[in-house]
């Protein structure tokens, strides 16, 4: 059986596909700097980022389930955040 090679042309995708990528990492990377500094809630992410609580949440739980970030403890009924032993 003969393999071919793949096209030795690089393949290009398009910037406006790649922009939401983009934007999901810088915004994780603001969450991750803050809890660099300390454990925090949602609401406390969401005024140190300047992000939507909404938006917060969803990567919250999106980094969990990477296993970077972890509950860590609760403040006036929310959850308390922090980085894993790892990514700390």
């Amino acid at each position: 059986m003969k393999v071919e090679a793949l096209s030795s042309e690089r393949r290009r995708i398009e910037k406006a596909k790649l922009e939401p990528i983009y934007e999901r990492r810088r915004e994780r990377g603001l969450i991750i700097k803050e809890l660099r500094n300390h454990p925090c809630t949602i609401p406390e992410l969401s005024k140190a980022t300047g992000l939507q609580t909404s938006n917060v949440f969803r990567h919250v739980i999106a980094l969990s389930q990477f296993g970077q970030v972890t509950v860590v403890g609760e403040k006036d009924d929310h959850y308390v955040y922090g980085l894993t032993e790892k990514q700390g």
